[in-house]
């Protein structure tokens, strides 16, 4: 008859011990600029030896999945002993005072460049470097015929870039944040997990920048 008040006390220990707290993860992401102005963000990798770098670390909480509350307990009510009342704070600083910290500068969004494949497929991507695709050419036989071609050959063609124009980066990084997910979510992805590091670096990149609340929440 002793048992059932151990259990009790075992389960409940482990109860606590499951849900001490969230676990909390961070992402970093560099912005470099090269010395010709070429700008980059790169996720966990510092920026390379001679180029500017801007450091921004993006905290992200993952909630337990069954959070632990705790049993209610009495509140000894303490009598409150009037007071004077404190001079009143100057309200042009209260905004940066009060959380004790000074206001986060949010950078603008990096480059962004609209590309188009041979085969007039659209895409966006913050490589300013074109992907190079194999184009495939038609064989024929050695008479001539085409209907005889033997074997397959292909042409090495860059993909054709331009940047995205300033007052539209913030938008259409919006538009490659949901290009990516579609991606993710309707199995179009060649490699979901490299996607799904992809989509996350977007996300943080957009809650890095001044794009407005809207950020990644779209």
């Amino acid at each position: 008859m002793r048992r059932a008040p151990a259990l009790l006390l075992c389960g409940w220990l482990l109860c606590g011990l499951a849900d001490v707290g969230a676990a909390q993860d961070s992402v970093v992401i560099y912005r470099c600029t090269a010395a010709d102005g070429t700008v980059s963000v790169q996720n966990d990798v510092p920026c390379p030896q001679g180029s500017q770098q801007q450091r921004r670390v993006i905290e992200t909480v993952r909630p337990p999945s069954q959070p632990y509350v705790p049993p209610p307990r009495a509140v000894e009510v303490v009598p409150v002993v009037p007071a004077s009342a404190p001079a009143e704070p100057d309200k042009s600083t209260a905004g940066d005072t009060e959380s004790g910290n000074a206001p986060i500068e949010l950078l603008p969004p990096p480059p962004l460049f609209a590309c188009r494949t041979w085969n007039r497929d659209d895409y966006l991507s913050d490589d300013p470097t074109p992907a190079e695709r194999c184009a495939p050419l038609r064989t024929i036989g050695v008479d001539g015929d085409p209907s005889r071609g033997a074997g397959a050959a292909c042409e090495k063609v860059r993909d054709t870039c331009t940047p995205v124009p300033e007052p539209q980066l913030c938008e259409r990084w919006r538009q490659h944040l949901r290009d990516t997910r579609a991606m993710l979510l309707f199995g179009r992805a060649e490699d979901p997990a490299a996607t799904r590091v992809e989509l996350e670096r977007i996300e943080a990149v957009i809650r890095a920048s001044d794009c407005g609340p809207q950020q990644a929440a779209e």
